[in-house]
């Protein structure tokens, strides 16, 4: 299945190449765009430049895995994917892997291309907790995998419910510490913004650098990820067992 899914996604790539470059001249102009922003609105932070990497990293189950769903499910492909002797939502996580290497490719070569351009050192960047950085990357991205499952299983029955998925994604980049720190957002804000998938994982990239305490805030983000993984293949395979009795021609 790996190497299926691989030849698969390699084919994909090459057919649509262009398309793929110009998502790649998209990354980089809103990602250097919101750090300018960000830059001369308050002191520029390695932290502030990662939570923006960061957000597109687990953006990546959220878009992926809900437009490959509604792709496959309006053209009859999904069926195939039922047939195949492992689980849907298994081979759409082995997938999903393939994705994550491509972001991977781009995004550090990337960061460290921006991190100099705006002024860090070599010194400053060998004194971040990658380590940390890259186990709360890890336990955030498994909570945003349950996320794109469960938005992937609404998108079996409800397939117009597709563009709702960049509003979600939108609004996860503004409303979860991103952008502007959760203690900075609207008061009436801040209570929902912490229960947000991605505010957790950020929080803690900020406590990584100016040294404060962020084991309580990795436990609280692992709960929830274990919570939202748990939660996102139950509503996905409740989803999946009532498009097959529904037909997924009858979804709309």
């Amino acid at each position: 299945m790996w190497r299926a899914e691989w030849l698969r996604f390699w084919a994909e790539l090459r057919f649509y190449r262009q398309m793929w470059i110009s998502q790649l001249v998209n990354q980089l102009l809103i990602t250097a765009g919101l750090f300018w922003v960000i830059s001369l609105l308050s002191q520029p932070t390695l932290s502030g430049l990662a939570a923006l990497f960061f957000w597109q990293y687990v953006s990546i189950p959220l878009s992926k895995i809900s437009t490959d769903i509604w792709e496959e499910s309006t053209s009859g492909a999904f069926e195939q994917m039922y047939l195949h002797a492992a689980q849907p939502a298994w081979v759409l996580v082995v997938r999903l892997s393939n994705y994550l290497l491509q972001q991977t490719a781009v995004a550090v070569p990337l960061f460290l291309a921006m991190a100099l351009l705006f002024g860090f050192s070599l010194t400053d960047l060998a004194a971040y907790n990658w380590g940390g950085m890259l186990l709360t990357l890890g336990i955030t991205l498994a909570g945003f995998i349950g996320l794109g499952l469960a938005v992937g299983g609404v998108l079996l029955i409800y397939r117009n419910a597709i563009g709702y998925t960049n509003a979600l994604e939108y609004l996860l980049l503004f409303s979860s510490g991103a952008v502007v720190p959760l203690n900075q957002l609207p008061a009436f804000i801040q209570p929902v913004a912490w229960w947000l998938p991605l505010s957790l994982g950020i929080e803690t990239l900020r406590r990584l650098e100016n040294g404060g305490p962020w084991g309580l805030t990795l436990m609280g983000l692992a709960v929830q990820s274990v919570c939202m993984l748990a939660l996102g293949l139950i509503l996905f395979n409740l989803c999946l067992r009532r498009a097959l009795r529904r037909g997924f021609a009858m979804s709309r």
